[in-house]
């Protein structure tokens, strides 16, 4: 309850973008958060938005989370089309705290629902140098707002992501930085706060297997917050993700990971143009969290 009760701190400086950290996808929850380089374009916004413009197409993407016990709440919708040169997203991506119990000195005072939004217009290039060489960069960017209701008031703020994609097949890296110019919020009771950059790298390598009409694929990932905050590898500030997924024919996927010393699980299944995935960790505090996603391609 303690590190739940940490998470939720509505005013501290140094937890005050940990809401904008939930890993959105059930896939990305199975692969432990190793996901930079790997978003489809419709979860771009929340990953990367330069993975936009790494497909052609248009998708719709849903998500719905429950944690720890369902004291935690989290859905998102989203909407991108990309062609060969070019990808437009919007998102809304909404956490909420049902029944929340304020204290003092372990004395109920009072409960509220306290809630945080986030709207997100992504816009992604691809770059592609020549015709010969397949490898190609994709540039992206995030424009969103943010409204949180707490029990203290609420807050709005403004904020840029950025992010970059090379691809040369096998290989993949990424870095996405999250609040690139700092976001401040602005709270109605004069309060203000600011969300420093967080660092996102990871690198994926693909393995085709053709005597079991497949393929694998391995990645990682690394998290450097770029303030005073505790992490998993606390001497160097970051925390890590690895992931692995097995793809059968391009209709079914089994994966395990590590996030961040947790372990994760998770399955998904194409049928069509429709594709479902789930993704479960556990933490030995918090208990069981899992995710389901799902998107449609038209």
């Amino acid at each position: 309850m303690f590190l739940l009760l940490s998470f939720l701190v509505s005013f501290g400086a140094k937890y005050a973008g940990e809401f904008l950290d939930l890993p959105v996808s059930g896939r990305a929850q199975a692969m432990g958060g190793a996901y930079v380089t790997l978003a489809r374009i419709s979860e771009s916004p929340f990953w990367n938005p330069a993975c936009i413009v790494r497909e052609e197409g248009k998708q719709i993407f849903l998500f719905h989370s429950e944690s720890f016990g369902g004291i935690i709440n989290y859905n998102a919708v989203s909407s991108a089309m990309s062609d060969e040169t070019q990808g437009l997203g919007l998102a809304l991506y909404q956490v909420g705290y049902p029944d929340i119990i304020f204290t003092n000195d372990s004395v109920a005072l009072d409960t509220a629902n306290v809630d945080d939004w986030v709207l997100y217009f992504t816009y992604g290039k691809k770059v592609k140098f020549d015709e010969v060489t397949t490898s190609c960069l994709y540039l992206g960017a995030n424009v969103k707002t943010i409204y949180r209701r707490w029990q203290e008031g609420s807050a709005y703020g403004f904020g840029i992501d950025g992010g970059v994609l090379y691809n040369f097949y096998p290989f993949s890296v990424g870095l996405y930085i999250e609040n690139l110019t700092t976001t401040l919020l602005f709270w109605n009771t004069g309060t203000k706060e600011f969300i420093v950059p967080l660092l996102k790298m990871g690198i994926s390598y693909e393995v085709p297997v053709e005597r079991l009409s497949g393929r694998f694929i391995l990645a990682g990932g690394l998290d450097t917050n770029l303030e005073n905050k505790i992490t998993k590898l606390d001497a160097i500030k970051s925390d890590p993700h690895i992931g692995v997924e097995y793809v059968y024919e391009d209709r079914f996927a089994v994966r395990v990971g590590w996030d961040k010393g947790d372990m994760s699980f998770g399955a998904g299944i194409k049928l069509g143009s429709l594709t479902v995935d789930y993704g479960q960790s556990y933490h030995p505090q918090l208990g069981t969290n899992s995710r389901l996603s799902g998107s449609v391609e038209f």
